[in-house]
């Protein structure tokens, strides 16, 4: 009797399409999309990338004219001119501690020290004050010599041919100068703060007492005598680049510059684009972890392999020199290995081989011992198979599941420690655009530039997570125990 082989039916059929539904509803999606967006996709695109953006997006030249520029939607921090403030009541603090007997020194004294702390035990502190109003707002009291109701447009030199400059004489509007007894709030003005050097006789610029300096007028053409005094300034967020933000009224100093939409993320102390070397960067982690681990599990699996086979000496020799490796702490070994062997791609590569050789080794080794005496081996020894045939075609078949969960991993700390590497100053060499080092490079800036440290930190975190969680993923699925347990 002739049995019936019922036709396979397409693959846009409901009962196909339903099947397909349930196996990628068990897929992680989520972490797959990341692997693929994060690092696959960068890595690939790398080139074409910076091509398209062109040579002011170079991965690894410096580009002064825009260094720590902020991500797009971060508006310019500027120090601007703060009216109302009651000088001889400010509480002083140091970072958040009030500092008590201290006080701004006002009233009849000599310039060279109008406006600077006086302790209780008569040390005076020049410069800039740190104050909080009652209120809690954090202020700037700054020396300045100040031109009453005089105009920036109509600043003349009075040295002849000598060259008077100043970077940002201060139109302020609407009040935060003060006179010499700042009893007076002065509404309206021009002021210096960064151009004059204070003396006895009171300020110069260029050398020159005021005065003699530069002729400053008012409104109704009369000139304006300087006076020396204070400022007092807080930080506010405005639009606009250095030139336009400094020319508005009361901006005394841009902090920080605004975003532009051509650099996204910002731009880090060089200069150079985050999204571009986060993107070269994404392809140096991918590429060092891919190799290295393919190295470490391919001499880890192979002496693994010849151990449990050939047990004997040849097993105490190899797992006496997985226990050496064990015992050494992996960063002292790979940074003992890069100060004789010198940084580089190549260096990278060889110290993750050998700080993970050894994990493949023993996974391998516990494999094959349980393998080796199971009855398809005897037989394939009765039949005359070589020890090498009957390694390759029958154990590594069976102890391969167990060393690609080892591998998937071991992809994610193999990332990690090359950006443990780089910001240690001991794996990729500057000014190669390496995860780690764009950390290490925005460290001393995370309070001021947060986001020169934040993107390439949170670049690490979402591809060494998602490669952990596929690693999981496929445990789950090669396991025989696990799959019998869902």
């Amino acid at each position: 009797m002739a049995v019936q082989i019922p036709e396979s039916k397409p693959w846009y059929s409901r009962a196909k399409l339903t099947r397909s539904f349930k196996i990628a509803r068990r897929l992680p999606l989520i972490p797959i999309f990341l692997i693929i967006f994060v690092l696959i996709l960068p890595a690939v695109l790398a080139d074409a990338w910076s091509a398209w953006r062109g040579p002011a997006f170079h991965p690894e030249k410096p580009h002064t004219e825009t260094r720590l520029m902020p991500p797009a939607w971060v508006k310019a921090k500027v120090e601007s001119v703060h009216p109302a403030v009651d000088i001889p009541n400010l509480d002083i603090y140091v970072g958040d501690e009030l500092v008590p007997g201290v006080h701004v020194k006002l009233g009849k004294t000599t310039d060279d020290s109008y406006g600077t702390i006086v302790y209780e035990d008569g040390e005076k502190v020049h410069g800039i004050i740190e104050v909080k109003t009652q209120e809690g707002e954090k202020i700037r009291v700054h020396r300045a010599l100040i031109y009453e109701g005089g105009i920036e447009s109509s600043m003349k030199s009075k040295l002849g041919g000598t060259l008077v400059t100043w970077k940002n004489p201060i139109q302020f509007s609407g009040g935060g100068a003060y006179t010499r007894r700042a009893t007076t709030e002065i509404q309206s003005g021009l002021a210096f703060i960064d151009e004059v050097a204070w003396t006895s006789f009171g300020g110069a610029l260029v050398g020159y007492p005021a005065v003699e300096a530069i002729s400053v007028l008012d409104a109704s053409g009369k000139e304006v005598v300087p006076k020396s005094g204070l400022i007092t300034t807080n930080e506010i967020y405005l639009d606009g680049n250095e030139a336009q933000i400094l020319a508005m009224d009361n901006s005394y100093k841009v902090r920080t510059n605004d975003g532009e939409r051509r650099f996204f993320l910002g731009t880090d102390k060089a200069g150079r684009d985050i999204v571009t070397r986060l993107i070269h960067g994404a392809r140096i982690s991918l590429t060092v972890s891919l190799i290295a681990i393919l190295f470490a599990g391919s001499v880890g699996t192979t002496l693994g392999l010849l151990a449990g086979y050939s047990g004997g000496w040849v097993d105490a020799l190899i797992m006496r020199l997985v226990d050496m490796k064990l015992a050494i702490p992996s960063i002292l070994l790979a940074l003992v290995f890069v100060a004789v062997v010198g940084r580089g791609f190549g260096t990278v590569v060889t110290v993750i081989a050998l700080v993970y050789w050894a994990i493949y080794a023993r996974q391998a080794r516990g494999e094959t011992l349980a393998i080796k005496n199971r009855d398809f081996v005897q037989r394939a020894k009765v039949a005359g198979a070589s020890h090498t045939r009957i390694i390759m075609k029958h154990i590594l078949p069976n102890v391969l599941n167990s060393l690609v969960i080892v591998a998937t991993l071991q992809l994610g700390t193999a990332i990690l420690f090359e950006a443990s590497l780089s910001f240690l100053n001991a794996g990729i060499p500057r000014p190669i655009p390496a995860w780690g080092i764009m950390v290490a490079d925005g460290r001393e800036l995370i309070t001021s530039h947060w986001w020169v440290t934040l993107w390439p930190g949170l670049a690490i975190l979402i591809a060494v997570l998602s490669l952990n969680l596929l690693g999981d993923w496929t445990r789950d699925t090669l396991d025989p125990k696990t799959r019998q347990v869902n």
